[in-house]
């Protein structure tokens, strides 16, 4: 009988003892974005069942390697490359007895993955377990955007520009909430936690290329530079 075969780990080594952005990246490369087990030999051979890894996952792989990027051509920046370490179950059920209601299924799953994300995203944080739903994690700044009783915020930033919120006027099918946020003026409205995160990874890619094309020198200002042109 064959041995069953080690998953991959989803302890955070690299960088620091909780880069849980890094455990993504490395699990995404060891299994292209599947995790595959063996269940023992089935007619001869080992049956393989393979498991889907959540897209938010993986969309949180995709932003950290964007963010790196943005970090080395700009070393003083503010961003977060790692999370925190996991939340067990019973900080996020505390949580939710705390809030009164059940979090959603995605932001549950991330917050067993890591308990929030200091300066995630334009400066603004995720909040943990401790942190999502009390007051003082909320700027004077950003009160004003939160109709009372009906969004839950989970990311904010110090200076109040940026916030993103759960609506929990309406619980989707599947659990989920809508994310309603607001990053640096513009506003954004998307379906649940994971297309929050879809989006976010749109704007950091849209930002590296725009860091990249201002980086790129105008070959037209690069001609005879330093010399004059000779005209007639």
């Amino acid at each position: 009988m064959s041995a069953r075969p080690k998953e991959p780990s989803t302890s955070w080594p690299v960088g620091s003892p909780h880069d849980n952005a890094g455990a993504v990246n490395r699990h995404i490369d060891e299994t292209g974005g599947t995790v595959s087990s063996s269940s023992g030999p089935t007619a001869g051979s080992a049956a393989r069942v393979e498991v889907a890894e959540p897209r938010w996952r993986s969309l949180l792989g995709s932003i950290r390697t964007i963010q790196m990027e943005l970090k080395r051509r700009a070393p003083t920046r503010h961003i977060g490359l790692a999370g925190n370490p996991a939340a067990p179950e019973s900080a996020i059920v505390v949580a939710e007895l705390r809030l009164g209601r059940r979090l959603p299924p995605s932001y549950r799953e991330f917050l067993a993955f890591c308990d929030g994300w200091p300066c995630f995203f334009e400066n603004a944080s995720l909040l943990g377990t401790g942190e999502i739903g009390r007051p003082n994690h909320v700027e004077t700044a950003s009160e004003r955007l939160l109709p009372r009783g009906r969004l839950l915020p989970f990311g904010t930033d110090p200076a109040g520009t940026s916030l993103f919120a759960f609506d929990t006027s309406v619980r989707l099918g599947d659990g989920e909430l809508t994310v309603i946020a607001w990053v640096g003026g513009l506003g954004l409205d998307c379906r649940c936690f994971t297309s929050f995160l879809a989006t976010v990874l749109q704007l950091s890619r849209a930002e590296l290329a725009s860091v990249k094309t201002a980086e790129t020198p105008d070959p037209l200002l690069g001609v005879g530079a330093g010399k004059w042109l000779q005209v007639g």
